[in-house]
């Protein structure tokens, strides 16, 4: 019979959430704060300790592990659009399968599970460890931390390069700096095709418009393919982003798929480093 250490189960999954959360970020090139990391990995932990418990079967359902990973996944990362929190959640997932699915399969197929005294149980690990390997297991977990910090930051940094925009309509030509954005996963629902998400300032001089007249009429009145995208945002479930068809795109020298401008009044970036955001699924890196 082996006997579980309440403080080791609690810092075997501590240290494994950190490396999911961490791998999340990873995954979806998205930083976070190391207080908002921690905060989500002691969550999960202490919801993987209290499994062990006798009398607590209600909450190892399929239900409150969905909501636990949700949760995890908002406080480590916030919540900015729904399809943005969709996608972080999916890779929450796709990090979890990774580090918890080695780790099962590294203890089977070596034998090291059976003389640890491992046990798996309704998503926690226990490991009879030594407090001293405890402590080189999170020695190793900050150094992989570090490690995955080092290279998101490098993709991070990439994607926040100014790209050059062109946009082509009607004759005119209208050259815009733009960034690529991870969490704009917008699409035109008529055609599907991806949408960038532009400053009204940058295409004043194809559509002015006076106080109190809709922009959506003035660009229709100025020949654009009007389109309007649903999109969701904080502080508001549901809203409608005005939208044109535009003849052709060029991102710095590459000509980009057909897609669809979306126009916001609102600034893009305080420092207005970039006043468009990219769709990712429509740049050659």
């Amino acid at each position: 019979m082996i006997t579980v250490y309440i403080d080791v189960l609690f810092a075997v999954n501590f240290l494994i959430n950190i490396l999911i959360v961490e791998g999340t970020g990873l995954i979806i090139s998205t930083d976070t704060k190391w207080y908002r990391s921690l905060s989500s990995a002691l969550v999960g932990a202490v919801y993987a300790t209290l499994a062990f418990f006798p009398g607590m079967e209600f909450i190892e359902g399929v239900v409150m592990k969905i909501l636990l990973s949700a949760v995890m996944v908002m406080i480590a990362f916030g919540f900015k659009t729904r399809a943005h929190f969709l996608k972080m959640w999916g890779s929450f997932y796709v990090a979890s399968f990774i580090f918890g699915g080695s780790l099962i399969a590294i203890m089977s197929l070596t034998g090291l599970g059976s003389r640890l005294g491992a046990i798996y149980s309704n998503g926690s690990i226990y490991l009879n460890l030594p407090w001293r390997w405890v402590f080189a297991t999170a020695a190793g977990t900050y150094m992989l931390i570090f490690f995955f910090g080092k290279i998101r930051k490098r993709k991070i940094a990439k994607e926040a390069v100014a790209r050059k925009l062109t946009i082509f309509i009607n004759g005119s030509k209208i050259e815009i700096k733009a960034i690529i954005d991870t969490g704009n996963s917008l699409t035109d629902p008529i055609t599907g095709s991806p949408v960038i998400v532009c400053e009204y300032g940058q295409i004043k001089s194809l559509v002015p418009i006076n106080e109190g007249e809709s922009l959506i009429e003035k660009m229709r009145e100025a020949g654009l393919k009007v389109r309007l995208i649903p999109f969701s945002s904080i502080g508001n479930e549901s809203d409608i982003m005005p939208a044109f068809l535009p003849d052709m795109v060029k991102i710095d020298e590459y000509v980009a798929k057909r897609c669809v401008i979306g126009i916001t009044r609102n600034n893009l970036s305080v420092s207005e480093d970039y006043h468009a955001l990219l769709n990712p699924t429509m740049v050659v890196k």
